[in-house]
């Protein structure tokens, strides 16, 4: 990449670094999900660091309490959206760079078609949730990961090198149960998410937030190295000072690694998905396909009778739906509606339907992993 006047004088002592190349910063696409406290730390390195390309993923809007900690955002800018107004500030930053906002849900928003674009990405998001679903992107599109997290003293950084180990441990790979079950405390016994749940906040501050934010901009510009291609995590003290780094290894029950095994085939389903599933529906090796996240099949209310989906499957997105839907609609009754959610159909029944969901499905055996990759046309209104 050849520079203009102004770039070749801003990246100047960058150029100076024996270590450093400002041509390969400048040509990385790096993509971060969460504008909050440590997203906003991860930007600014990125855009003072002249990397070429930063697209911001956040469906959050900016609160008095978030001034503390983000350094992009005014309290001009309470009520805006964080990605929207934290691309405005990069841009003043520097002008050379491209930056794109996508408000909204990264699961929603994020262009698969795209993805395996992405020089990294990294994680700042401040759920167990959204973590999992970025690993497993990243997982199955090899695009390296970086997750954060950080409290009021501690910063953790772990990074995944999927661009160039594929068999490198991934993020499941180190969660234990009990990260499982607090997933699970936001949903009623039949899936759908608690009306009244409060998610627990952890207090933060600035100082753990650019530590965190420093790190991980730093490991994104170091994959590729040879050094570079097995999982680590940094755990950082900011008080004491101190800090360690420790490989994460691949784990043999990993409920992405043990399921979706190599060689993983990306197909764009431009024919529509039944034309996709053909094969696998005539094949009799293969039963099911898996769906990245639950979909609600059918409901009755055991009071009325009222029902939904007998005969065709509804499809609805779980997630768009919580545990008041058990209340009948029909007769009042609270409680009294029986819910069938499934992740996981007959490639009939899904070959079969006209709409589906989510962004893409999988097909997984011992042979490797087929991931489906569904146009924007084919999703549903997500009831």
């Amino acid at each position: 990449m050849s520079f203009g006047m102004e770039p070749a004088a801003r990246y100047l002592r960058h150029t100076l670094i024996d270590w450093f190349s400002q041509d390969d910063v400048s040509s990385a696409r790096v993509g971060v999900v969460g504008a909050g406290a440590v997203g906003n730390e991860v930007l600014k390195c990125l855009a003072l660091l002249g990397v070429g390309a930063i697209d911001i993923y956040d469906f959050d809007r900016i609160e008095v309490h978030n001034l503390t900690r983000s350094v992009l955002f005014r309290e001009t800018d309470i009520g805006k959206d964080k990605a929207t107004c934290a691309a405005e500030r990069l841009r003043e930053l520097d002008p050379n760079i491209k930056v794109a906002a996508y408000p909204g849900d990264f699961w929603r928003t994020l262009d698969l078609d795209a993805f395996a674009g992405y020089s990294a990405m990294i994680c700042c998001v401040d759920n167990f949730e959204a973590r999992i679903r970025l690993n497993l992107l990243c997982r199955l599109w090899g695009v390296s990961l970086i997750n954060t997290g950080i409290d009021s003293r501690y910063a953790v950084v772990d990074t995944f090198p999927f661009s160039q180990s594929p068999d490198a441990g991934c993020y499941e790979c180190g969660l234990p149960p009990s990260v499982y079950q607090r997933v699970s405390q936001r949903y009623s016994c039949g899936g759908l998410k608690k009306i009244a749940f409060i998610e627990k906040r952890i207090p933060t501050t600035v100082i753990t937030a650019s530590l965190a934010g420093s790190l991980a901009a730093s490991q994104a510009l170091r994959f590729g190295l040879p050094e570079n291609r097995a999982s680590r995590r940094i755990f950082a003290d900011s008080i004491a000072g101190t800090s360690t780094s420790s490989e994460l290894p691949q784990r043999a029950d990993c409920p992405v690694c043990a399921q979706y095994r190599a060689p993983i085939q990306i197909t764009r389903c431009r024919g529509g998905l039944h034309a996709a599933l053909a094969p696998l529906a005539a094949s009799e090796t293969t039963a099911e396909i898996t769906l990245p996240e639950p979909v609600i099949m059918s409901f009755q209310c055991k009071s009325c009778g009222l029902a939904q989906g007998q005969d065709k499957p509804l499809l609805w997105r779980a997630a768009d739906h919580d545990a008041g839907l058990a209340n009948c609609a029909g007769c009042g009754a609270e409680g009294a509606v029986e819910i069938e959610i499934r992740d996981k159909l007959a490639v009939e029944l899904l070959a079969a339907a006209q709409q589906v969901p989510v962004p893409f499905v999988l097909s997984a055996s011992d042979w490797g992993t087929q991931v489906f990759v569904l146009g924007r046309d084919s999703n549903n209104d997500g009831r």
